[in-house]
């Protein structure tokens, strides 16, 4: 018989605060569809991309947010996280984020590659494509790609070989890797905390650049099983 559980359900999501047009009403209905297909797999608790020291201050708007007195902000945690767990009837949502100084920045990693390896920069973004929310895309539809198994791995292997920036006893792109690789590793430490009872289900919502690594982590710990979004999607 197979061993029963915690389950977690890792949902890429892009980050709210860049799009403007999430205000307007139609984009507020698609938010609250993906919330509903969401809810259908039942979570006990749900995670979010916050600072896990910040976790008190998430409460308080969480709390006040269900006493109708904090008005959702333009951000996946409340517009996803709070309005499913005040739906699903949750005493608090989770913050497991944590946010360190790095050696180099992306952005720097980036500005070398460009200026001094064009070439191995090139190959490594070769074929990657960032999806984005369009005008006739629905914040669901959008969901779903950035969900995609597929389109994760090409971004996971776009960040594996990173670390291929640089050189012999200069390893620029590990410079950041390094601290990309600690965050998501306490990332899963942090909803393995959360894995207490077989019958737990996590969700965790984050952005979509986390997926494919805090999925691997959990499944190589085998600590939990791993549920894929687009089954909810």
């Amino acid at each position: 018989m197979k061993e029963e559980k915690a389950k977690v359900l890792v949902l890429g999501s892009f980050h709210m605060s860049e799009i403007e047009t999430l205000h307007t009403k139609k984009r507020q209905t698609e938010i609250e569809e993906v919330t509903v297909h969401i809810a259908r797999f039942a979570p006990t608790k749900i995670a979010v991309e916050m600072p896990a020291d910040k976790n008190m201050v998430l409460n308080e708007q969480y709390h006040q947010y269900k006493a109708g007195t904090h008005s959702l902000e333009m951000n996946e945690i409340d517009q996803i996280g709070f309005r499913l767990g005040q739906q699903l009837g949750h005493n608090q949502i989770y913050a497991v984020d944590w946010m360190g100084e790095a050696e180099m920045g992306y952005g720097e990693v980036e500005k070398w590659a460009k200026e001094n390896q064009p070439e191995r920069y090139k190959e490594i973004m070769d074929g990657l494509t960032i999806p984005a929310l369009t005008e006739s895309k629905s914040v669901i539809e959008y969901y779903r790609e950035l969900n995609d198994p597929v389109w994760l791995e090409s971004l996971h292997r776009m960040y594996v070989n990173w670390a291929r920036i640089g050189d012999v006893n200069y390893y620029v792109g590990i410079k950041w890797l390094s601290w990309w690789y600690e965050r998501n590793l306490i990332l899963f430490a942090n909803i393995a905390r959360l894995a207490e009872l077989k019958e737990d289900r996590i969700l965790f919502i984050v952005g979509s650049s986390h997926s494919a690594i805090v999925a691997n982590f959990i499944k190589e710990s085998e600590l939990c099983e791993i549920v894929e979004p687009l089954d909810y999607l």
